[in-house]
């Protein structure tokens, strides 16, 4: 069978599960605890972003650094709270090697892993983790399924080209 007897469904079936292998082989997951980097501070600025405002992009005055939380790590109003009480005092743990920003943005904005307001544990780095590596799974998931989808097209795609001949 070549390439063109293939149906798009095939293709586009294929075409899904290299791209979820890739995400998946390359997937580092969330820096171990002892990578990360802690500072504390108060807050400059605060703003949401994202389709359901779940991705929270702020900026301590005592730091140069920019910093996400992301909404994959749970406890959104929580952790909003905590960065919006007024003159709290922050601690963040967050990836000083890794950037969340786009190509297109010119700035570095950093992860944040874990967060504590006035000396009491908003998020811990444990839960956090838990949360990514759950999230990760299902790219695990839907590469077996890309996978079983492209067999069963490319059956269909074999039965239908020997029935031609």
């Amino acid at each position: 069978m070549k390439f063109k007897d293939l149906s798009q469904n095939t293709v586009a079936s294929l075409f899904f599960s290299v791209m979820m292998l890739l995400i998946v082989v390359f997937n580092d997951g969330i820096p171990a605890y002892d990578k990360l980097e802690e500072v504390s501070g108060t807050l400059e600025w605060f703003e949401t972003k994202g389709k359901n405002k779940g991705t929270f992009r702020f900026k301590l005055k005592e730091h140069e650094e920019k910093f996400v939380y992301h909404s994959v790590a749970g406890s959104l109003s929580a952790v909003k709270s905590a960065l919006n009480k007024e003159n709290a005092n922050l601690k963040i743990l967050f990836d000083p090697n890794d950037s969340d920003s786009a190509l297109w943005e010119f700035q570095t904005i950093h992860p944040v892993y874990q967060v504590v307001s006035d000396n009491q544990l908003v998020k811990s780095y444990r839960s956090t983790a838990a949360k990514y590596y759950s999230n990760d799974s299902l790219g695990f998931w839907l590469l077996i399924g890309g996978l079983i989808a492209s067999v069963v097209f490319f059956a269909i795609d074999w039965n239908i080209k020997q029935d031609a001949n």
